[in-house]
């Protein structure tokens, strides 16, 4: 029964997500097939577990796209539209993580308030400071021509229709990026199911949630074994006996199943030059490769 729940939980994720490039697509004035859609996606998840920082993602994506028939301009303003609807939606999930795990948080923040005042608040805005010496560096850089015109105009272009999309198409891309993020989070606790003394929900849940999105900030591939070892020391549960089949069972399906279709529906559509350039994206400069 848990494997039946947690292959519906999977497929009920990559629908959603299917369903929310399509709307961003037909929001940057294009047009994507539901099968378009399915595809790229799992482009973009096995180009995000095999790369740092899932930073193969987008790119897998993108390609995608444009393999799919799009112009690279409504292709980069579909991927912004979608980025601009799931951001709050990850926002708000960071503050519920930390809500869950600092249930003192009120005290500690008031504590840390009264006992820290002028340093603080001076390095505050030092920060604050060099974030906006930055950016205007870089606006400085990109009107002086260190960033290629064609480029500047392209993204000024996608930037200009994302900002114009309409609210309702934001609001209804945020409501799948909710409905994907609890399928796939409810994965453990499905697999859980019928155990005679499960962890309780909300440390699953929880556990699974943080455990997820943890490659966001870890800079290997798939977590790199941080996720197994935290795992494996009952962040997301104390499963006893099955400690460590638990973990194989949670990361083949919320991993390396995906990844495994994704790979080969790159080889097989893309080429497999094609796949091997986006999966090394992340890696550093390549050495000893000719143009």
């Amino acid at each position: 029964m848990g494997h039946l729940l947690s292959l519906a939980l999977l497929a009920i994720d990559c629908v959603v997500r299917a369903w929310r490039i399509q709307l961003a697509v037909w929001t940057a004035g294009g047009r994507l097939s539901f099968d378009d859609a399915f595809r790229l996606n799992l482009y973009g998840e096995a180009a995000s577990q095999l790369t740092p920082n899932r930073l193969g993602g987008e790119p897998a994506r993108f390609l995608g796209l444009t393999e799919a028939g799009l112009r690279p301009v409504t292709a980069i303003v579909a991927i912004g539209v979608e980025v601009a609807a799931e951001w709050p939606v990850f926002l708000i999930a960071g503050a519920a993580l930390f809500a869950y795990y600092v249930p003192d948080w009120r005290d500690a923040a008031a504590t840390w308030l009264h006992r820290h005042r002028a340093g603080e608040l001076v390095s505050v805005e030092v920060v604050a400071l060099l974030v906006l010496v930055i950016a205007y560096l870089l606006q400085r850089l990109a009107r002086a021509g260190f960033v290629r015109h064609r480029v500047r105009r392209q993204w000024r272009v996608a930037w200009a229709h994302v900002r114009r999309a309409p609210w309702w198409a934001l609001a209804s891309g945020a409501l799948l990026t909710v409905i994907s993020v609890v399928a796939r989070a409810l994965i453990l606790p499905a697999l859980a199911w019928g155990l005679p003394h499960p962890p309780p929900f909300g440390q699953m849940f929880f556990g699974a949630l943080a455990l997820i999105h943890a490659p966001l900030i870890v800079p290997l591939p798939s977590g790199g074994g941080g996720l197994e070892v935290a795992f494996l020391n009952g962040f997301a549960g104390d499963f006893g006996s099955r400690q460590v089949s638990m973990l194989l069972l949670w990361r083949f399906y919320t991993a390396v199943l995906l990844t495994v279709l994704g790979f080969y529906a790159m080889v097989r559509y893309l080429g497999y030059r094609a796949a091997v350039q986006v999966f090394k994206i992340g890696w550093g400069k390549r050495r000893g490769e000719t143009t």
